[in-house]
Order: structure tokens, then sequence, then C-alpha cells
């Protein structure tokens, strides 16, 4: 990757140098601003050309199957939870 994105940031980086020098910045600021400058540009460019594609779909291994299995089975309400929100019976309402 490195590469690819090195010879994109130098000319990138070369280029916002005599622009920020044009725009009237002192050297060190226009040097500073155009590495990081160059280093964004660079690795923008290399991520744009680098191909990729789809992601190819894995196979899970069969425990892995087994227990999304169990979690999809589980009811929602399990017998020992009590939830006590506000459709819960158990609780007295305040008396005002």
């Amino acid at each position: 990757m490195v590469d690819k994105i090195v010879p994109t940031a130098l000319k990138i980086w070369l280029a916002f140098i005599f622009i920020f020098l044009l725009l009237g910045y002192e050297i060190i600021p226009s040097i500073a601003f155009g590495a990081v400058a160059g280093f964004a540009g660079g690795t923008i460019q290399a991520w744009w050309t680098t191909p990729g594609g789809v992601p190819k779909t894995t196979e899970l291994p069969e425990p892995i199957k087994k227990f999304s299995r169990q979690i999809r089975q589980t009811p929602s309400r399990l017998s020992f939870w009590r939830g006590g929100g506000r459709n819960d019976r158990s609780y007295s309402r305040s008396k005002r």
C-alpha cells in the first residue's frame, strides 16, 4: 500500500507547497500543510485505485450456527425474568 501512497503523496505535497507559498504563507507552514495534504491525498488515491469488490460470504462454524439457532429460539420473555415494567400487574399502583 505504501508503494501506492508515496508517489502520489509527493506530487500533491509539492503542489500544495507552491499553492501555499503563492497564497502568502511562510515556508515552514507551507511544508507542514503540504505534507498533511499530500498524505491525505495519497491515501485517498491509493484507496480509490485498490481493487475490491463484494465481500465473499464465509461459512460459519457449526458451534456458532447452533448457538445462533438457540438464541433465535429463546422466548422473548424468560420465565425467571420479571420485567417490572409498566405492564407488570404484580405491583400495586400508588394511591393518591
